[in-house]
């Protein structure tokens, strides 16, 4: 299972750097209060997404732009060519159970990296329709809701019966906050100017008939939300703030509205229901720097926090770097500051202190030192089937289910880096892949040793490493193949007590997606009722059975593929029937 990043930070909130393969805490231009425009791009995106105490989230639905994937059995996803944006990319995490996840972010022309830790949805209270009334967590927080106030959110119907409130804390002061956060600490003013925040408490709060469906504030009315403030910023809470809510049509906070502080909460009116949030801004400068290995190799995707060295209640920065290890964004201005390496326990791994600045500031290279407890380099040469290297691949190394592609040199020669809080039992392994001959090697397995991992000479031959979906919907052709996000995997589940293996196979080009599920007593060949099946921009689609997986090849371990086809039906959320076939062959990748 992987352990949860553990952000110890004196700060409410979080800045984010704009140029990293990242999870974005803040995004910004550096410049609050600047029109920020939308800046497209296609680049590669993978994530993480985790339950409520940190553990992997499987089968959570993940959508970027039209693109639609779904969490592996370690909560790993993972999308080639993915519509993003370079100022405010956003991903969207659904799970049944859970509130839905938005993280924006801004994204490079590599491989983006993302951590979504999901927000439990647990019934706060109920409250008549008809009277209204007040639902109070267990800290204090309270929703409520107008007399003949609330509405069906499909038609704005009137709705007098029972409403379930569904509600949840957000505590922008906890360790896990840089996870959790809605979207991103990224906000667009009244004016629709582009700001950073720093949050004094946030929730999330839906309604529901007591058969599920939407409701929301009618028209003309408001609801009252009493939001505590966190201990930790009490005392530098001001008299009133402004309340912000996510749009989730592009993950960014908006402000509309404000609270006023009475004892230790803010309380102010809001006219529908969605995540809110009590911020003020945060003044921010511009920095760079570039960190290396104590080898010279680039520090990937290593989670940089920069902090102010008091406790005082400031803002916070927090990025990934990208895969020439460089950050670059926004951090507090005019503060005594702490630039943090942290590992995957939330520990410092390399620190040092920086700043105050007032102007933008590169810091050029920062050297991880060959001491730095935890950082480890996997690295390696792949050669092909004629024992040279290898010009045009990659390997695909995995390390306590934290997943890289990793791109050869000109002479073969490849590397990635992890900052782990403990190599004890971890096993690194590494698949290489020949992109220029369609060929793969064996599955490699190493333990993990610091600060080297060193797999030597890795074939990329062997096996064929062509993939391919191909499917039909309605007499509609449609192709998935090589360079497209495909990927499959086998967990084990159980049904009716029983202990059975459930497959995934995804595959997704923009703006296409198909992904299904078969269960199987075994992992051999043979045919298998097709229980799940999403298609295009279906939704809530329901399968007709009879409706198979007939497999020719059952993936029995990672690096294996997938073969067969599939033909039947289904039915979308307006009960229509849509014949599909297909057939594939995808690469198991867990």
């Amino acid at each position: 299972m992987r352990t949860v990043y553990r952000f110890l930070l004196l700060a409410l909130a979080s800045i984010v750097f704009t140029r990293c393969q990242k999870e974005l805490s803040y995004v910004g231009t550096g410049d609050p209060g600047q029109v920020v425009l939308p800046s497209p791009l296609a680049a590669n995106l993978q994530g993480n997404v985790l339950d409520e105490n940190g553990n992997p989230a499987a089968n959570a639905v993940i959508s970027v732009g039209s693109q639609t994937t779904a969490t592996d059995s370690k909560g790993y996803f993972r999308i080639n060519n993915a519509p993003l944006d370079k100022n405010a990319a956003l991903v969207v995490a659904n799970k049944t159970g859970y509130f839905t996840a938005y993280r924006s972010f801004s994204a490079t022309s590599g491989t983006n990296q993302v951590v979504i830790k999901l927000t439990k949805k647990n019934l706060g209270g109920t409250v008549n329709g008809i009277n209204g009334g007040d639902v109070t967590l267990s800290n204090g927080t309270k929703i409520s809701l107008p007399a003949n106030g609330i509405v069906k959110a499909s038609d704005n119907s009137g709705y007098t019966g029972t409403i379930n409130v569904y509600a949840a804390v957000i505590d922008p002061t906890a360790a896990d906050i840089l996870d959790r956060v809605p979207g991103s600490f990224m906000g667009n003013d009244k004016d629709g100017k582009r700001v950073l925040l720093s949050s004094y408490g946030m929730m999330a709060v839906e309604l529901e008939s007591t058969t599920g469906e939407k409701l929301q504030v009618k028209s003309g009315n408001t609801a009252t939300l009493t939001s505590v403030i966190p201990s930790a910023a009490l005392s530098s809470a001001p008299a009133t703030i402004p309340l912000w809510y996510v749009d989730p049509s592009t993950g960014i906070w908006m402000e509309e509205g404000t609270a006023t502080k009475q004892a230790n909460s803010y309380v102010g009116t809001v006219k529908h229901f969605t995540y809110w949030n009590c911020d003020v801004p945060v003044q921010t400068v511009n920095l760079s720097a570039t960190f290396k290995t104590a080898n010279g190799q680039p520090l990937v995707n290593a989670s940089i926090v920069i902090k102010p060295t008091t406790g005082n209640y400031y803002g916070s920065a927090h990025g990934y770097t990208d895969s020439l290890g460089q950050i670059n964004g926004p951090v507090p201005a005019n503060m005594n500051l702490v630039l943090q390496v942290q590992d995957a326990c939330g520990g410092a791994a390399y620190s040092q202190n920086i700043g105050p600045y007032n102007e933008p500031i590169n810091l050029g290279t920062i050297t991880v030192p060959a001491t730095a407890p935890g950082v480890v380099t996997v690295k390696g040469k792949l050669t092909n089937c004629s024992s040279t290297n290898v010009t045009n691949g990659y390997a695909i190394v995995s390390v306590n289910n934290w997943v890289r592609y990793a791109k050869v040199d000109a002479s073969g020669n490849f590397s990635t880096n992890y900052v782990l809080c403990t190599t004890t039992g971890l096993n690194a392994q590494v698949l290489g892949v020949d992109m220029g001959t369609q060929q793969q090697g064996n599955v490699q397995t190493l333990p993990v040793a610091l600060p080297t991992t060193d797999f030597g000479s890795v074939s990329a031959c062997g096996t064929s490493s062509t993939e391919f979906i191909d499917y039909t919907i309605d007499g509609t052709n449609y192709h998935f193949g090589t360079g497209d996000s495909l990927y499959a995997y086998t967990g084990i589940d159980s049904l009716g007590g029983a202990s059975a293996n459930y497959t995934k196979v995804f595959g997704a080009k923009s703006p296409n997606t198909l992904f299904f599920t078969f269960y199987s007593t075994g992992q051999t060949a043979g045919s298998y009722p097709l229980t799940i099946l999403s298609a295009q921009n279906y939704s809530q689609t329901t399968v007709v059975q009879p409706s198979n997986v007939n497999l020719t090849n059952f993936a029995t371990s990672v690096g294996q593929f997938y073969e067969g086809s599939l033909s039947g039906q289904f039915k979308d959320a307006s009960n229509v029937t849509h014949t599909v076939s297909c057939t594939f062959r995808v690469r198991r990748i867990l």
